[in-house]
């Protein structure tokens, strides 16, 4: 299983709902959890573009979102 398409997945399915730390609670859901620094991950992910940070009031974290490249990458996956 591809721990970065495991997240990208996770954003998809929770577009603009989730912080890092619903993220990180869905990767131990999996059986993923702990095993590799996540917020590394989901930083290359921001950086090459799959993934994007929103900032909402409401929340002390960004909320993630899945990108026009991100979805292009997850259709080419399946």
């Amino acid at each position: 299983m591809d721990i970065r398409q495991t997240i990208i997945e996770l954003v998809e399915k929770n577009d603009g709902k989730w912080t890092w730390y619903q993220l990180e609670r869905g990767l131990t859901s999996v059986g993923l959890g702990g095993r590799v620094d996540f917020m590394d991950i989901v930083t290359s992910l921001v950086n090459e573009g799959l993934v994007s940070e929103q900032v909402d009031a409401r929340y002390p974290h960004p909320l993630y979102r899945i990108t026009e490249k991100g979805r292009a990458s997850l259709k080419a996956s399946r």
